[in-house]
């Protein structure tokens, strides 16, 4: 249900502001509640005398009138809550507490000589507080609800009419002469009383969420008012009252009830907000609790009129007593019958929407059967011990199993295929128990899977923590057959082989003879002839470069392309790009600007140089004359920032990073007006992320195009990388690695950068050589590439393992090819990474070498 909003309402207060007025609320109601008891023990006979008594009411009544007056003012004050009705009770607080000043001053007494003025200020101030109380909104209610309340208010009326002709009327009646005009007020204002009572209740009923407190305090302090005045009016009837009786107690009590009211958290400092949100999930909520609430409320007032009627009523009721019961009665009847209707409804309601939603779930349920069954790769699930749960079809056929067969078996033992030596694999090595251990996530994961017939095939995973709530109580895993991407890799790499040894020989002889044929040296050739001749060289010469381009390509992308890298000055290679290039700006009058560069990077010089002339000969394809092209380089932490600008059309914004893909131009025309293959972006960035680097392009239209690409550099001292700790684990004084890697040039470069930290490294090139320096030197870390020139990587370990002086070494394998799963453990010895020469860059290595080396080496062994 939406809240009504009163007009009036103000902005939210802050909740700074909130905490403020709710500590002060509490001490008003400490305080509030102290005085009422210090009132009540003043008003017992026995602690003071009847003067005494009477004096302390009088106090306690102008005092408690106060209250309320400051109180409710303080209340329209406030920027946040309903302040229309807070007003209509400061004004009748004000008109009673001035009825109640004006009694005292001329010493009216209530049984021989009330005061006129007295009666009709208390009229006005019941009147005033009677339309407060209907002029506080509630939330919006369904129609059936209206009339639930309005019966509510039929019923309790009634009940409080009939305890009120019996036990008030009926005293009254019998004492007061309706033919004198002074004596209609003592009739009135009991009736205001009894109206105001139901008032008060009936917006109790009507009223949700954070206005409760609120309303609860007005409705005891009305309620505790007005039967202080009944009772009043019976003593008064009976020409027995004296002021400085518990009855006076109740008005004290009432008025600082009321006051309450005003000062209550909910609605004197709480936010609107905070009261709607609470409003809202009330009546979302508990509106089961609110219609039994409600009932027990009506129903109590039932039985308080029948027990006053059973016990201070006639014998015999008069036909206006019987014709109220029976209205009662009726009312009640009716609140319960359209109750249960309401309910019913409700229910019937609710059913449609469970039927609905179970129909949801069900046809959810079967699209994701279907979707599973209709996936081509193989999905299954495991719960937190690694037992299958389940499989769909494709997996299962792929494994030459049925579902049935595989439910609730150990999924590691029973897929993974043995290593070479028939060893089982780890379960703790598995991306299983990684998944349902830790949580992690593994993609493009290669393996081998077993069949049903004990057959092996290769497979590409990826696996991930099935997470309920906190906890992890499984794993999915996904899987590919790859046995026809495998053949297809072997038949891209036989192709590359015989385009590079194949079609270059006689490409090469085609471009020689027709270089002969131009030039005249075999005989001058007609104008059509040279022309036709010069088109075909060109033609040849675009082929060559196509295919050097896609095999350049082909062999970064697989990592096979090997590399040298050293460090060097970023200037050299700016400037050797532009010497090459200069020939061709100079054709097309475009200059070559390189104002400033800064910087050393660690890279393979002339791949770097291909890169840069790559980018270079695009800015002078896309210039006009007479523009020009500028190079820059710029150090940046531990990364130098390279940087070709130009001048030209630019590049659209939805170009920006498609450009780098394979055969993919800005206008497809400008292959043909331009030249070019649309590999050389591409290549640009095969060869940048080789080396660990990033490449992006930013263009304006009309302005021109910067391509960027960071490359590491090898000048990075303690502060931009973690420093080693002095001695090592064994005891030594300067951490030392035995690298085992027989490319001098990357042995040349590791060397070079672990040398930048104190960290001293013994190269060797083979598994004989490396055995042999172990044997004689001690090591805290082995990088090792399995391939080796001299034996393998399978060897060395194997042999370092036998010696117990070297079989905790911790390893890295830095290998050009991924190590499958179940060949990792013949390469592992303690703590043991598996790096990929194509994925991890010098630098990662770096980095996971000083990690390494920095921490304990008798932890436990961390196989990644």
């Amino acid at each position: 249900m939406v809240p009504v909003r009163d007009p009036d309402a103000g902005p939210p207060v802050d909740a700074d502001a909130r905490g403020g007025h709710r500590l002060g609320d509490r001490v008003v109601l400490l305080v509030t509640a102290l005085v009422c008891a210090l009132f009540a023990v003043a008003f017992h006979p026995a602690v003071a005398s009847l003067p005494t008594r009477q004096t302390v009411s009088a106090l306690g009544l102008v005092l408690s009138g106060l209250f309320l007056v400051v109180a409710s003012w303080r209340r329209t004050r406030t920027p946040a809550g309903r302040t229309r009705s807070w007003r209509l009770i400061l004004v009748g607080s004000l008109v009673a507490t001035a009825g109640n000043c004006w009694a005292a001053a001329v010493g009216s007494d209530p049984v021989n000589s009330p005061s006129t003025v007295s009666d009709v200020t208390i009229f006005v101030a019941l009147f005033l507080c009677i339309a407060a109380m209907f002029g506080f909104p509630t939330v919006q209610r369904r129609g059936i609800e209206k009339v639930v309340i309005a019966l509510d208010g039929l019923v309790i009326s009634g009940a409080v009419v009939i305890i009120a002709s019996t036990l008030v009327y009926d005293e009254l009646l019998r004492d007061v002469d309706l033919d004198r005009r002074s004596s209609v007020l003592p009739l009135i204002i009991p009736a205001l009383d009894i109206l105001l009572i139901v008032s008060a209740v009936l917006l109790l009923l009507r009223s949700r969420g954070a206005d409760r407190g609120a309303l609860i305090f007005l409705a005891l302090g009305f309620s505790s008012y007005s039967f202080s005045d009944l009772a009043f009016a019976v003593r008064v009837a009976q020409g027995d009252f004296q002021f400085g009786s518990y009855i006076d107690l109740g008005w004290i009590v009432g008025y600082a009830l009321i006051a309450l009211g005003a000062w209550y958290p909910g609605l004197a400092a709480g936010s609107r907000d905070d009261a709607d949100r609470a409003t809202t999930s009330d009546t979302v909520s508990s509106r089961g609790g609110a219609d039994v609430r409600d009932t027990a409320l009506v129903g109590l007032g039932l039985l308080v009129a029948l027990a006053v009627q059973l016990r201070f009523g006639s014998a015999r009721l008069d036909v206006l007593s019987i014709t109220l019961w029976l209205l009662v009665v009726v009312a009640a009847v009716a609140r319960q019958v359209v109750l249960t209707y309401d309910n019913t409804q409700l229910r019937r309601r609710l059913e449609d929407r469970v039927r609905e939603q179970t129909s949801d779930l069900v046809r959810m349920a079967r699209e994701n059967e279907t979707l599973l069954a209709s996936v081509a790769d193989g999905i299954y699930g495991v719960d937190a011990e690694g037992v299958l749960t389940f499989i769909n079809p494709s997996g299962a056929r792929a494994l030459s199993y049925s579902s049935e067969q595989l439910h609730g078996r150990g999924v590691h033992e029973l897929f993974h295929a043995p290593d070479a030596e028939g060893n089982p694999h780890p379960y703790d090595g598995c991306y299983i128990a990684e998944a349902i251990r830790s949580g992690l996530v593994t993609n493009a994961e290669e393996d081998v899977y077993v069949r049903a017939d004990g057959s092996e095939f290769p497979v590409e995973i990826t696996a991930s923590p099935l997470v309920e709530g906190d906890s992890v109580r499984g794993a999915v895993v996904a899987f590919r057959d790859i046995t026809q991407r495998r053949e297809v890799d072997r038949l891209k790499n036989e192709f590359i082989s015989v385009v590079s040894h194949e079609l270059r020989t006689p490409l090469t002889s085609i471009r020689g003879s027709l270089g002969l044929l131009t030039s005249g040296k075999l005989g001058e050739l007609t104008p059509r002839a040279r022309s036709m001749a010069t088109l075909a060289l060109e033609s040849s010469e675009r082929l060559s470069r196509l295919i050097n381009d896609i095999l350049d390509l082909e062999r970064i992308q697989s990592g096979t392309r090997a590399m040298s890298v050293a460090p060097v000055d970023s200037f050299e290679l700016l400037a050797r790009a532009v010497a090459e290039m200069s020939g061709m700006a100079h054709t097309k009058d475009i200059s070559l600007e390189l104002p400033h560069s800064d910087g050393r990077v660690l890279a393979d010089a002339d791949r770097i140089i291909q890169t840069l002339t790559n980018l270079i000969n695009n800015a002078i394809k896309f210039s006009d004359p007479g523009q020009g092209v500028e190079l820059s380089s710029v150090r940046q932490d531990d990364r130098v920032l390279f940087c070709v600008r130009d001048q030209g059309r630019g590049i659209p914004e939805d170009k920006l990073q498609t450009v780098f893909d394979r055969f993919e131009q800005v206008d497809s025309s400008d292959a043909r007006a331009l030249g070019g293959t649309g590999l050389g972006l591409a290549i640009s960035r095969g060869i940048v992320e080789r080396h660990g680097g990033r490449i992006w392009a930013e263009s304006v239209l009309g302005e021109g195009t910067s391509v960027y690409f960071t490359l590491p550099s090898p000048d990075r001292g303690p502060s931009r990388r973690p420093a080693v700790a002095a001695g090592s684990p064994r005891g030594a004084a300067t951490p030392h690695v035995l690298l085992v890697e027989d490319d001098d040039d990357l042995a040349t470069a590791l060397t070079t950068l672990l040398a930048g930290h104190a960290v001293a490294v013994t190269c060797v090139a083979g598994a004989a050589q490396a055995l042999r320096t172990a044997e004689t030197t001690t090591f805290d870390l082995v990088i090792l590439d399995v391939v080796l020139a001299e034996g393998d990587g399978y060897e060395l370990v194997h042999a370092l393992r036998a010696d117990p002086a070297t079989a905790d070494l911790d390893v890295i394998v830095y290998s050009a090819d991924e190590v499958l799963p179940h060949d990792r453990p013949r390469l592992t010895l303690g703590r043991t990474e598996f790096l990929t020469k194509a994925r991890v860059d010098l630098a990662g290595v770096e980095e996971r070498v000083l990690q390494l080396l920095q921490t304990d080496s008798t932890r436990p062994k961390d196989a990644t």
